[in-house]
């Protein structure tokens, strides 16, 4: 049990600490599941809008980076679970962002449609080489996180 004003100031410190900590490990796990969503959340907690874009898109990037790491695993699952036909049907819109634009339209605009994990994964399931697509992948997850971020910010003056 800490006594005297020290220690009350110590707890407070240890705890806008953590609180700061769920706050951006939050934001992260938004950013890996629908980056769309991580920039008003962080902007609505209070944070930065330059720490928000960030950390949002470090999440879209790790997230993108581990489903191509694990490359082939995740193109057998998801071949297996749908054939490419069915991917061509369902994603009507993916697939002509795919067909028209290759790799790089792809990379740049599937951290908006659906995410940068799922975007990776639909993305080497169809035909995109890992080492093309991880970096416009990232590229595209930086570009939509400063967009989001900025919309955010700018929400909230006009709100405020």
């Amino acid at each position: 049990l800490l006594r005297g004003a020290n220690g009350i100031q110590w707890r407070a410190k240890r705890s806008a600490r953590a609180e700061m900590a769920w706050k951006l490990l939050t934001l992260f796990a938004l950013g890996v599941a629908e980056l769309w969503a991580a920039a008003p959340a962080g902007v609505a907690m209070g944070l930065d809008p330059v720490l928000v874009c960030a950390v949002a898109a470090a999440g879209a990037v790790s997230g993108g980076t581990v489903v191509i790491l694990l490359g082939e695993r995740v193109k057998a699952w998801l071949q297996k679970r749908k054939k490419r036909e069915q991917l061509e049907e369902k994603r009507g819109l993916m697939f002509r962002v795919w067909q028209r634009y290759g790799v790089v339209g792809w990379g740049l605009l599937a951290p908006l449609l659906v995410g940068s994990p799922l975007g990776a994964a639909f993305g080497l399931v169809l035909g995109a080489p890992p080492r093309r697509l991880l970096p416009w992948l990232a590229a595209g997850s930086v570009l939509w996180a400063i967009v989001f971020s900025v919309l955010a910010a700018l929400g909230k003056r006009l709100i405020i």
